[in-house]
């Protein structure tokens, strides 16, 4: 009795495995009779991919691919001719066709009679990833139009890792020279940047870049994606790129230079960033955010009590080379308003008429000048001037200037 369980468990096994293979050639014979059907047809292959008799085999996953590449052919050729075709499913025919190929590459060793190993679909195989490499970048193409970044991502990815593919060995597909490469790898890291990884996007970028790429492009995308991480670690990313760029766009985009000062001033190099702003106002002494910048640095600089006067200065030559340079004006009205309420704190033991006096004669001037520049800012730049009118504000309340007070609330107000 326990023999004849063991023969009917033998003869089930086998039926299942002959059942797998009649399936594989079934969605064979269909997709050679109609390669538009891929997307159902693949789904029939799953039990012969986890059949025990038949996942490692080549055949399955060899009908698999080989469908996959034949579906693109088909769809490209009705989309040429005006039909409507999926792109996404096109896209993914293709990533998912060359894993299929691969799998099938691994699996494709068939021993014969006399023990001799042998292949069956390898020439194929590598003929068909060979023939399709370039359509890893035409299925990316699709993929982005279809706004499924990570399937782009995969695909441009696959330009990558097919020629270094360990299992083609030899057989694979040439490389693309560096410069079609470091496009690639910049679309790439766009994909990523649209789903909002981050580590990707810059690994991306940093091939691109490393493959020769030395658009504008490039440095602005990674510096924004490295904006996103926290401010511990954002600041000497940025500021990598930023070295990067700066030798080739410094001079038409000052913002290099400021995410490297940042950087200097978070690792405490004060005197190193004030020396590379001078330098820099040195070679180009008609650029307006050089001199904000250093007025920035110093600013901030502690325990110097000419800090201040000096920024002042550096902000009043910002200015001056440039009359619609919305932040220095800003710095300017901040600043001088700080110089106002210095000058109020200092006024001791004075009588009520002295001090009506002062204010007339020395407080009320310098409130006057902080708020033409604050008004001139906020003119240059309504959007971004919430702070001018935040310190409009306190200025006609100081002055008694009832008019413009009601004025700068009704702004706030939106009226």
């Amino acid at each position: 009795m326990k023999k004849n369980v063991i023969l009917g468990l033998c003869v089930f096994a086998g039926l299942s495995a002959a059942a797998q293979t009649s399936l594989v050639k079934e969605v064979e014979r269909n997709l050679k009779a109609k390669p538009s059907d891929y997307p159902a047809q693949v789904k029939n292959l799953q039990p012969a991919f986890t059949n025990e008799e038949t996942a490692n085999t080549a055949y399955p996953y060899f009908v698999a691919g080989k469908g996959g590449y034949d579906y693109l052919d088909n769809q490209q050729v009705m989309q040429a001719a005006g039909q409507n075709v999926d792109l996404k499913a096109m896209g993914h025919s293709v990533i998912d066709g060359y894993g299929y190929l691969v799998k099938a590459l691994s699996c494709d060793t068939v021993v014969d009679a006399k023990g001799k190993a042998k292949t069956k679909y390898s020439k194929d195989i590598i003929k068909l990833i060979n023939n399709h490499y370039n359509d890893f970048n035409t299925a990316a193409v699709y993929l982005w139009e279809a706004q499924d970044y990570d399937g782009a991502y995969q695909a441009w990815e696959l330009c990558f890792s097919a020629p270094e593919n360990p299992v083609l060995g030899a057989n694979a597909p040439k490389a693309l020279p560096d410069s079609i490469l470091n496009v690639y790898a910049f679309n790439q890291g766009l994909a990523a940047y649209n789903l909002q990884d981050w580590d990707r996007t810059l690994v991306s970028f940093d091939r691109s870049i490393a493959l020769g790429n030395t658009s504008k492009n490039v440095y602005d995308y990674a510096i924004a994606a490295a904006y996103n991480y926290p401010d511990s670690v954002r600041t000497p990313i940025m500021a990598k790129y930023a070295q990067q760029a700066l030798p080739l766009y410094g001079a038409e985009d000052n913002a290099y230079i400021g995410y490297i000062i940042n950087d200097m001033l978070q690792s405490g190099k004060y005197n190193e960033a004030e020396a590379m702003v001078k330098q820099a106002i040195a070679a180009t002494p008609d650029n307006a955010q050089l001199y904000y910048i250093l007025g920035v640095l110093y600013e901030n600089k502690e325990n110097d009590s000419d800090a201040e006067a000096a920024a002042l200065e550096q902000f009043k030559k910002c200015v001056s080379v440039d009359p619609n340079h919305a932040n220095g004006y800003l710095q300017l009205g901040y600043l001088t308003f700080r110089k106002a309420e210095a000058l109020d704190s200092a006024t001791g033991e004075m009588t009520n008429a002295e001090y009506n006096k002062y204010k007339d004669e020395v407080l009320f001037p310098v409130l006057r000048e902080a708020a033409k520049y604050l008004e001139k800012c906020y003119e240059l730049d309504p959007e971004n001037g919430s702070g001018a009118l935040a310190n409009l504000r306190n200025i006609y309340y100081a002055l008694n200037d009832a008019e413009n007070l009601q004025r700068i609330e009704n702004i706030q107000k939106g009226y």
